[in-house]
C-alpha cells in the first residue's frame, strides 16, 4: 500500500465514521458519503503532494473511507434503541467506556466482516454475470475521472455549485432566511379521508434526481407502481377494513408476506435452477475447465474465511447472550436479508437498512425468548451486515468501471473496517455523553421508531396472507417484488424524486454524458446535509 494514500484513507475513514454517527442519531436519513469523500481526497491528495495522476489512489482512498460511513448510519439507526428501552442498562454501559467501545467495536467489525463476506460470494453474480448498476459506484467513479477533463470537470462545478446555490436559497443561512420552501401540501387532508395526505418535502430531491437518472426505468416504474399501490391501495384498505391496527403494523405485516412470497417463489425455483446447471455441467455447455476449477477455487476461499469469522462471532454474541440457535437463525436470515438489499440497492441506489432488520427482528420476538437488548443487537447486526455489503459491492463496481486491480480495492476496504469498528464505538460514546439521547441535537428518530416498534405484541396473518397474495400477483404480472416493495415503503416524497429522476433520463440520448452533472449535484446536496446538521 502506497503511505501517502494509506494516511488518507485512514482519515477518510475515521471523518466519514464521525459525520454519519452524528447524522444517524440526528436525522433519520443516512446518505452515501462517498460521493463527498471523493472531493475532500482530490483536496487532500493535492495538499499532501501528490503528482502526477493519482485517479487510483482517490478511488482506493474512497473506497476504504466509504465503508466508516455505512457502518455508522447502521450503528446509529438501531443500536441507540438500547437506551429507550432500557436506559439503565444502557447508562451502565456508558459509565464504563472501554467496555461500551469495545462492544461496539467488535459488534461492528464482526457484522461487516460478514458483509464483506457476503458481498465477495455475490460480487462475480451481481457486477459481472448480471451487471447490475450499482449508481453510487457509477457516480464515484465519473466524478474521479472527470476531475482531470476540462469538459467534465466544468459539469461537475455546474451541478456542484448550482445544487449548492439552490440548498442556500432554500435553507437559507444565519444572514438570510430561506426563500424556496421545503415542503408542500398537495391535496387538503379532510377531502381524502381515506388517504394519508401528507406534506410532500423535496430538500432531498437533488440527490434523489441524481440517484434516479443513473438508475434510469429500472427504478422509475416499479416505484411509480409501489406507490400507487401504497396511496389507493393499502392505505384505503388499513383504515376502512382494518381501523383498529395501526399503520405501522398493517404495513409490516402485508410486507411481509410481499417478502414471504418472494422466498416461496425461490424455493419453488432454486431446485428448477440446480437442475439445469447440473445438466449443463454433464453435457458440458456450461463453464470450461479453467472457469470451473477457478469457481471451485472462489468457492474454497469462501468456506476458509467463513470458517475464521465464525469462531471469535460465536464467542462474542454467546457473550451477548444470544444461544446457538438464535445465531443460526440470525446468520441465515441475516445473509438472506442482505443479499435482498444488494440486489435492490444494484438497482436502484438505495439501502433499506432498517426494514429488513426489522423482518429479522420481529420473527425473532416471537420465536425466541429473548431480552429486548438481545432483538436490537440481532436488528443492528443485521444492518451492518446489508448495509457494509451493499457499501462494498459499491466499491467493487467503481474498481471495475476503472480498470483497476481488484486485490487492492479487497486490502483498502478490510483497512476501512478495521479504522473504523476501532473508531465508532469511540465516536459514539462521545457524542452520546456530550448531547444525550433523546434530546433536540441527538433526537435518534430511527432508534427511538425501533423501541417503540418491539412494544408491537401483535402480527395480524390477515393482513400478512393479503401481503403474500398481492406477491404472488406481482410475479404474475412480471413485477420485482423487491422494487414495488421499495416504492411501498419509502416516504412519498422519496418515491416521486427517484421517479422524476428516472424519468428525466428518457430526455437525454446518452445519459452516460450527463453523469459528472449528476455527480456535483449528489455530491453538493450530500455535503450540505453533513454541513446542514453539524453546524
Amino acid at each position: 500500500m502506497n503511505t501517502l494514500t494509506l494516511m488518507v484513507s485512514c482519515l477518510l475513514s475515521v471523518f466519514s465514521t464521525a459525520v454519519m454517527s452524528y447524522i444517524a442519531m440526528a436525522t433519520p436519513i443516512g446518505p452515501w458519503i462517498a460521493p463527498t469523500l471523493v472531493l475532500l481526497a482530490i483536496v487532500l491528495m493535492r495538499i499532501l503532494g501528490a503528482r502526477g495522476s493519482f485517479d487510483t489512489k482517490i478511488a482506493y482512498a474512497t473506497t476504504s473511507g466509504s465503508v466508516g460511513g455505512i457502518l455508522a448510519t447502521a450503528c446509529g439507526f438501531s443500536f441507540p434503541a438500547i437506551y429507550f428501552i432500557d436506559p439503565d442498562l444502557f447508562s451502565s454501559w456508558m459509565t464504563t467506556p472501554w467496555y461500551f467501545c469495545i462492544g461496539l467495536g467488535l459488534l461492528s467489525f464482526l457484522a461487516g466482516w460478514f458483509g464483506i463476506w457476503i458481498a465477495n460470494g455475490v460480487e462475480q453474480k451481481l457486477i459481472v454475470q448480471e451487471q447490475l448498476a450499482f449508481p453510487i459506484g457509477q457516480l464515484v467513479q465519473k466524478m474521479i475521472v472527470a476531475h482531470n477533463n476540462i469538459r467534465k470537470a466544468y459539469e461537475l462545478l455546474a451541478g456542484f455549485v448550482g445544487t449548492a446555490l439552490f440548498c442556500v436559497m432554500q435553507d437559507g443561512t444565519r444572514f438570510f432566511k430561506g426563500l424556496f420552501p421545503k415542503s408542500l401540501l398537495l391535496l387538503p387532508a379532510q377531502q381524502f379521508s381515506v388517504f394519508s395526505i401528507t406534506p410532500i418535502n423535496f430538500d432531498l430531491w437533488p440527490l434523489l434526481w441524481a440517484i434516479g437518472f443513473v438508475t434510469g426505468h429500472v427504478v422509475a416504474f416499479p416505484l411509480i407502481a409501489g406507490a400507487f399501490i401504497k396511496f389507493f391501495f393499502m392505505e384505503p384498505i388499513n383504515k376502512i377494513w382494518f381501523p383498529a391496527l395501526p399503520p405501522m403494523e398493517f404495513v409490516l405485516a402485508f410486507c411481509g408476506g410481499l417478502v414471504l412470497s418472494g422466498a416461496v417463489v425461490g424455493f419453488i425455483e432454486t431446485p428448477k435452477s440446480l437442475y439445469k446447471a447440473a445438466r449443463r455441467i454433464i453435457t458440458g455447455t456450461t463453464n470450461t475447465q479453467e472457469s470451473l476449477k477457478a469457481t471451485i477455487t472462489a468457492q474454497r476461499m469462501l468456506l476458509a474465511e467463513l470458517a475464521l469469522l465464525i469462531i471469535p462471532m460465536t464467542v462474542f454474541l454467546s457473550y451477548m447472550g444470544l444461544t446457538l440457535s438464535v445465531q443460526f437463525y440470525l446468520l441465515i436470515f441475516a445473509w438472506i436479508c442482505s443479499y435482498q438489499m444488494v440486489l435492490v440497492a444494484g438497482k436502484i441506489g438505495l439501502a433499506q437498512l432498517g426494514r429488513y432488520a426489522t423482518f429479522v427482528m420481529v420473527p425473532a420476538l416471537f420465536l425466541f425468548d429473548l431480552k429486548p437488548q438481545h432483538l436490537i443487537l440481532i436488528a443492528t447486526f443485521v444492518e451492518l451486515s446489508g448495509g457494509i455489503a451493499t457499501d462494498i459491492l459499491f466499491g467493487r463496481k467503481l474498481a471495475y468501471e476503472a480498470k483497476i486491480p481488484l486485490s487492492q480495492v479487497r486490502q483498502y476496504q478490510y483497512l476501512g473496517l478495521l479504522i473504523s469498528s476501532m473508531s465508532v464505538g469511540i465516536i459514539f460514546w462521545l457524542l452520546i455523553n456530550h448531547f444525550s439521547l433523546g434530546s433536540a441535537e441527538l433526537f435518534a428518530y430511527k432508534a427511538q421508531s425501533r423501541a417503540l416498534l418491539l412494544n408491537v405484541q401483535q402480527f395480524d396473518y390477515i393482513v400478512l396472507i393479503i401481503g403474500f397474495i398481492f406477491g404472488m400477483l406481482l410475479k404474475r404480472f412480471k413485477m420485482n417484488p423487491a422494487l414495488v416493495l421499495g416504492g411501498l415503503l419509502m416516504p412519498l416524497n422519496i418515491s416521486i424524486g427517484l421517479i422524476f429522476g428516472g424519468l428525466l433520463s428518457y430526455a437525454t440520448r446518452n445519459k452516460e454524458e450527463w453523469y459528472p452533472f449528476w455527480s456535483g449535484v449528489f455530491a453538493s446536496n450530500s455535503l450540505w446535509m453533513l454541513i446542514k446538521t453539524i453546524v
